[in-house]
């Protein structure tokens, strides 16, 4: 389907709206078919011919100083739309930018020139796709955030399934102001992960304000990597704090750092970033209605750091300063099960994990300091209904089918 002169209408508001240049290119050649560029000086010369531009339906590129592009598929077309910054750069960050330029291209332009052109460009927190995809949506009859949103979704279901097998730079900001915003926009986010409700999750988001600017402290790739990991660090906190095994939060947080790690461009940091806080809220479902007293959390992440360990009810009880009654009667109100019930229950679950990466069943044994592999064998199947071996044999996948990549998406928030 052809574009019409109603569609170049769009553009053409999209580009006043936006106060930016916005280019149409041809769907094969990316030969520029009509330009907005209006006043915006700019001295760069884009050359969009050089380059494979949007395979998906929606894409993001950066230019020689950082400078952002996002690029729609749209009928028969490409709609590149931009410059503009994701990072507030103090001049003398962007010296380091300018810096980082071929020989070549310095030649060309000159840093003075280069600064006052990147200056004027305007902000759009990377953070706030998902206003982005629901504006480009809207005005030109596209379903891109709800795409994002099921993308998302099919991500952390990836990634949930992956995770059963088996010093940051973005904290700066250079005001008070953006500080307390961006401390009041990130409590917004725990508070609503923290309900383990995803339809709260999405309409809370919905209702932010902008994403926070965190300064360009190297490349802007990388400092929407370091601010994704100081989200994935509150993340990882808010879990703990609120009774989830400190383990499991640890490899949880540590397998999104590796998976951040591999991404290559925004829209992959970004799917990173909204996947880790899906599968947080997901790992926090039905926790707040069962909130426990700090002692009885202070008791589960004891056992859970021991789990290797043989753990006496007695020494427990000690370690608390509690009688062992007061601990079993407490223990069993908050956690709905027996001190014994519990802690069988963590190893079980651990063992299981071992037998997927093919540890042997009597190495397994002595590591969860069961008193035997005869006790092994009878815990094990008093909690699950079958043995060891069985599991291994019947249910265990050692081997894990390769990762998708999901993150160059034709759509996809929450």
């Amino acid at each position: 389907m052809r574009i019409n002169e109603q569609d170049l209408k769009k553009i053409k508001a999209l580009h006043v709206a936006l106060k930016m240049p916005v280019w149409v290119l041809d769907e094969k050649t990316n030969e520029i078919l009509k330009s907005y560029t209006s006043i915006y000086k700019y001295p760069i010369s884009y050359e969009f011919k050089k380059r494979i531009i949007a395979q998906n339906a929606v894409e993001f590129y950066s230019g020689i100083l950082n400078e952002i592009f996002l690029c729609l598929k749209y009928k028969n077309v490409k709609i590149v739309m931009g410059a503009f910054r994701i990072n507030n750069v103090s001049r003398k960050t962007f010296s380091l930018v300018y810096n980082n330029m071929t020989e070549k291209n310095k030649k060309m332009l000159k840093e003075e020139e280069c600064w006052e052109y990147y200056s004027t460009l305007p902000v759009y927190p990377l953070g706030d796709i998902r206003d982005y995809l629901s504006l480009l949506g809207f005005l030109f009859d596209m379903e891109l955030e709800d795409g994002y949103s099921a993308e998302l979704h099919k991500q952390v279901e990836e990634n949930q399934f992956e995770l059963k097998k088996p010093f940051s730079e973005g904290k700066l900001y250079n005001t008070f102001r953006v500080e307390r915003y961006t401390f009041y926009y990130e409590n917004q986010i725990m508070n609503l992960v923290s309900q383990g409700d995803l339809e709260k999750l999405k309409s809370g988001l919905a209702e932010l304000g902008t994403s926070v600017l965190p300064i360009l402290t190297s490349s802007s790739l990388q400092t929407e990597k370091n601010y994704t990991i100081t989200i994935l660090e509150k993340l990882s906190s808010l879990a703990i704090q609120m009774g989830k095994d400190i383990l499991s939060v640890i490899k949880l947080r540590n397998y999104y750092i590796r998976k951040l790690e591999k991404q290559e461009d925004f829209m992959g940091v970004l799917v990173t970033r909204d996947s880790a806080i899906i599968h947080f809220t997901k790992e926090l479902h039905g926790v707040s209605v069962r909130a426990k007293s700090s002692l009885i959390q202070c008791v589960l992440q004891y056992i859970n750091l021991k789990i290797y360990d043989s753990i006496k009810i007695s020494k427990l009880a000690e370690q608390f300063y509690l009688s062992e009654s007061s601990l079993r009667r407490k223990f069993k109100e908050e956690v709905g099960m027996s001190v014994n019930e519990y802690i069988n229950h963590r190893k079980i679950e651990e063992s299981k994990m071992m037998l997927q990466s093919g540890i042997p069943i009597g190495e397994i044994s002595k590591r969860l300091s069961f008193y035997d592999l005869s006790h092994f064998y009878k815990t094990f199947k008093k909690h699950t209904g079958i043995t060891p071996q069985y599991f291994r044999d019947t249910i265990a996948t050692p081997e894990m089918p390769p990762e998708k990549n999901n993150n160059k998406i034709s759509t996809e928030s929450l």
